[in-house]
Formats: C-alpha cells, structure tokens, sequence
C-alpha cells in the first residue's frame, strides 16, 4: 500500500518530498495553460515547488514540449511568451523538443500498444522530475492526470500524433492556398505541389513518417489533424506507454504532485475560460504514479458525488488499469491528511 499526502496548503506538501529521489539537475513538469485559460496551475505553487529544490542546492527548470495543434503553444518561442505572460518568469523554462517539435529521443518498450515512444529530446539533460498536475477531466482520455501530463505532455509533436492517431495528416483544401511551406519543411519528401501552377498540397501516406511538421508550419491551418484515428481506449493506452518510457527515460527517478483544485470538465489545452465542476480538494503527493491518480480519481468522484464520472462517456479506469498490468505502480492506497 503506497502513501499518498493530501493538504490543501503546498507548503505542506513540498516538506514531504523526498529528496533522496532527486538528482542534481531537476526538470519540473507542469502545463502552462493556453490563452484563454484563467485555471492553469497557479504560479505561486509552482514557486513553492522551484524554491524548495533549489534551496536543497540542485538545479531546476520548467519543462514542457509543444503541442500538436494551432495554438499559442505551436513553437517553442511562442510557448515560452504564454508561459511568462501567465506568470512562470521566475525561473527556467526549456521546451523540449525544439523550436517547432521536431527533436526528439526515441524510447523501445518491451510491451504495450505503442512499441516505441517519441519523447522530447531535451528530457535527456535531467537526472529527476517533480511531476506537478493540474487533474481535470478529458473529453477523449476521460481524466488529464499524472499519467497525461507526463505522457502527453513529454511526447515530441511527432509523439503526440501517435498517441491521437496512426492515420497521416491530410489537407483541408478548402484552406490551402498551395504557398509550399508544407513542402520545403518536410524532410520526408511525402508532400507533392506545383508552385508554380498553385496546385493544392497533398500528402502521401505511404511516404508520410508522421513527424507532423506540416501541421506546426501551415499558415493557413489547412493540415488537417486526425484526432479520431484512435478510440478512447488506444489513446489513454498510448498515454500511458508515453509515460511509461519517460519513467524508463530518468530511470524513475520521480515525484508526482496532484493539484485538485480549479477542477474543471476539460483540461487546460482549450483556449476558454471554464468553469469548475465541484470545490476544490487539496493537493496530493506520491512517489508512485499508479496510486497518485487512482487516489485523484477516487476523490474527485467522492466530492463531486459522481458528477466527475459523468463528464464524458470515458472509461476513466482505463489508464490506470493498464498502468497497472504494465507494473508502473500500485492502486492500493493510504490517504495521510497532513492538515489533521
């Protein structure tokens, strides 16, 4: 049975880590919430995590990767620009795998649906991760946990492609407007257009390596993103393979924070102010991924009186199942309040 810190003050919180765990170089994993969002992880607790690992002489930064679609997240520059804007300038942010997604480190699994796992390159420069979430629900994935957060979040572009789908991109032509850039950013030599003719781009699946390049760079957004090309089901299994090979990456060297507060029906990709479902909890803290969702979701269920459950048609038992069988962890659990 794994113990789980509950308390509604992050103070509390960060004098249960164990700082044998960490090295010397610590990433801390957090989501800086798109533009629109207001229920983002605070900056203050966030602060109170940084202050405490460099206060015991180790190094720390803020991590994250870019995301796969459109956004104020697309490049590195401008994911760094939103996460300042909405208050992380106190510390080091690096964006992992690179300016437009397209670095990244490859990890073999020896079992699990996504045999090998594309991570943000940058992730080999650290030795540990604070895993700091802000738990939410997910319309597709059921719940935006640890295991989303470190497994999607730590996926390249071309990783997150895998995680939502194994069907290639293709062109919206209705929006393309035939400028190339789709074509001179390709390294895969799968996009076919005449420049001169202003023929419409097209994309050849059986040349197509699923980098995704093409959906960062279009400027008229026309590369259209397959969200549905895996179920519910694949896509919470492929999170959790994702997660599983940064666990490998660091050789578990991690900590997993659970913020249940601000706890709203979708997580903070959309860039729209929602509305929390329920009152907040607390904050949890685990050295075990398994229990620290499993006790996230049994909570929220708890307080919400089921209403967290009912939010999308998702199997919100899935990720932790298969997390479960892949022996990530444990779902036998001990709440210790610290506020009692």
């Amino acid at each position: 049975m794994k113990k789980v810190y509950l308390s509604k003050k992050i103070e509390k919180i960060v004098g249960q880590i164990d700082r044998s765990i960490l090295g010397e170089n610590v990433a801390i994993k957090l989501h800086f919430g798109e533009r629109g969002c207001v229920t983002f992880l605070k900056p203050d607790l966030v602060r109170a995590v940084y202050d405490k690992v460099v206060s015991s002489v180790r190094k720390a930064t803020l991590i994250e990767c870019n995301v796969l679609y459109r956004g104020s997240r697309t490049n590195t520059t401008e994911h760094i620009k939103i996460a300042k804007e909405h208050g992380f300038n106190f510390a080091p942010i690096d964006i992992l795998d690179g300016e437009n997604g397209q670095e990244f480190v490859e990890v073999s699994l020896d079992k699990g649906l996504a045999k090998n796992v594309k991570l943000g390159k940058g992730l080999t420069k650290y030795d540990s991760i604070i895993v700091l979430t802000h738990f939410t629900g997910h319309e597709a994935a059921g719940l935006a946990g640890a295991f989303k957060n470190l497994g999607m979040g730590l996926g390249s572009r071309a990783g997150k492609l895998h995680m939502h789908s194994d069907i290639r991109p293709s062109i919206d032509l209705k929006k393309c407007i035939g400028c190339g850039t789709c074509l001179e950013n390709c390294n895969a030599n799968a996009i076919e257009i005449n420049k001169k003719t202003k023929e419409k781009a097209k994309i050849n699946p059986k040349r197509c390596q699923g980098c995704a390049m093409c959906i960062a760079v279009c400027p008229e957004k026309a590369v259209k993103i397959p969200w549905h090309g895996s179920t519910s089901e694949q896509l919470q299994k492929k999170i959790v393979d994702y997660a599983d090979g940064v666990i490998r990456l660091v050789k578990s060297k991690i900590i997993f924070v659970n913020v249940l507060e601000n706890i709203t029906a979708d997580c903070d990709c959309l860039r729209t102010v929602q509305e929390p479902i329920m009152d907040d909890i607390g904050i949890l803290m685990a050295n075990d991924i398994v229990a620290v969702d499993k006790a996230s979701l049994d909570l929220t269920n708890k307080y919400s009186h089921g209403k967290f459950n009912n939010i999308s048609s998702a199997d919100k038992s899935i990720q932790i199942d298969y997390a479960f069988e892949k022996d990530l962890g444990c779902k036998d659990y001990e709440i210790v309040d610290l506020d009692k």
